[in-house]
């Protein structure tokens, strides 16, 4: 009798899934927001989150390569996942030398001091909204009004929370929150485009 019994961790089943997939999935889900991003907020939208990206990954990429000396790992979609997310909870006016302070944060302290994917105990894009939140508090909270329909490029105004602190009969329309006619972060305009995302 030489069978022996062979312990393995879990999972020992496999779905076929991989993290390049799922990291994948979750970008196609995050599309409805990206669209209304760019139809409320236009091209201010489009750069904020396609410099977010870049960064994001341009940060793993030489901190992986010449820092950790390790093979970069920048395909498997969770560096591009980081900047999305992080370039859609900052305003769409937000300084670009900011949003890169962000990334650095979100990708060198918080997700490869750990170890990379899967390592990190916070959410590296969340981690880096708080750390911009704390640092420049002016800038993180000053957000565009959307301008649908309008011929103005920008005009700033407080969200709806901060309005309601001071005003609580001040709640705008539902309808206008839902469908993003209120100020905001980039990808938290719409919450029917984030309804259709799932």
């Amino acid at each position: 009798m030489n069978n022996k019994l062979i312990v393995s961790p879990s999972p020992h089943v496999h779905s076929g899934d991989s993290i390049e997939k799922n990291m994948y999935g979750v970008l196609i889900a995050l599309i409805p927001a990206f669209l209304v991003a760019i139809y409320v907020f236009r091209l201010d939208a489009l750069i904020i989150t396609a410099l977010s990206v870049l960064f994001c990954v341009g940060f793993e990429y030489l901190i992986a390569r010449f820092i950790l000396k390790t093979e970069p790992s920048v395909f498997d979609g969770s560096a591009i996942i980081t900047g999305v997310l992080l370039a859609f909870n900052v305003p769409s006016n937000l300084p670009v030398w900011i949003l890169a302070l962000g990334a650095l944060f979100s990708i060198g302290v918080v997700k490869m001091s750990f170890g990379g994917l899967g390592n990190n105990i916070f959410n590296p894009a969340i981690a880096g909204r708080i750390f911009l939140l704390i640092s420049f508090p002016a800038q993180m909270t000053t957000w565009p009004t959307p301008s649908v329909g309008s011929t103005t490029d920008a005009v700033t105004s407080a969200t709806v929370l901060s309005n309601l602190r001071f005003n609580p009969d001040s709640l705008p329309a539902i309808k206008d929150m839902f469908l993003g006619f209120e100020g905001g972060s980039i990808g938290e305009m719409s919450a029917l485009a984030l309804l259709l995302g799932l």
